[in-house]
């Protein structure tokens, strides 16, 4: 089961060794998180299906509203089908053709998704009956930033554990490429005893174990269809 947002900055605070939040406030725990997961999901999308209802007239529509309030660019659509819900279950009635399959290099011969908008072609808007008709949509995008203590991460716990781990490079790096960061976190930390060269190391082993973990992250993209 995935974290809360509260539940995931106790932990990357701990794994920081800043428990008590000294150094690293939880606003800032909370930056390194959004950070881990947006590289997480970039390499690692969700994978989502939604039913969209038509509008008549329309012939372009946002997906996943429910999660992102304005058109996600980095939303990448695979399928998109037309089904029919007077029947139960519903009725599969056919795959639109992607315009990047069509036999032309047009958009007008097919579906595309472009700056998070989906847009169908005037053959399809105008077989496409609003009150039983739905669009089927499959596809990938990334995960949905985490704002309040309560909100769970909608990663798996796999992806959860290697957000942590980016979350360190992250923190790591904001100390060693800054003096002025290093000098604060040395006092608040009470680690006057560790030198730059020392977090440098820490880095680089931290770094290695992100990119060991990323390399079993991969998700594989089909082809749209």
């Amino acid at each position: 089961m995935s974290s809360t947002f509260l539940t995931l900055k106790t932990a990357v605070s701990r794994d920081l060794r800043d428990p008590t939040n000294l150094f690293f406030s939880t606003t800032d725990v909370g930056d390194l998180i959004n950070a881990a997961l947006s590289e997480v999901g970039r390499i690692a999308p969700y994978r989502f299906q939604e039913d969209i209802t038509p509008v008549t007239n329309a012939m372009s529509y946002q997906p996943q509203t429910t999660v992102f309030s304005t058109p996600t660019a980095e939303i990448e659509i695979k399928r998109v089908e037309l089904w029919d819900t007077s029947y139960t279950p519903y009725k599969f009635l056919y795959t639109l053709i992607p315009a990047s399959g069509a036999y032309v290099n047009t958009s007008a011969a097919g579906w595309e998704c472009w700056g998070g908008i989906i847009y169908i072609n005037n053959v399809v808007e105008n077989y496409i009956d609003p009150t039983k008709h739905i669009l089927r949509v499959q596809g990938y995008r990334p995960y949905a930033p985490l704002v309040n203590d309560s909100d769970v991460n909608s990663a798996s716990p796999e992806l959860e554990a290697a957000m942590r781990v980016y979350a360190r490079v992250e923190a790591l790096q904001r100390i060693a490429f800054s003096r002025d960061a290093f000098t604060q976190w040395q006092t608040a930390s009470n680690n006057l005893n560790v030198t730059p060269a020392s977090i440098l190391s820490e880095l680089t082993l931290a770094l290695a174990d992100w990119e060991r973990r990323a390399k079993h992250l991969q998700v594989l993209r089909v082809a749209s269809s």
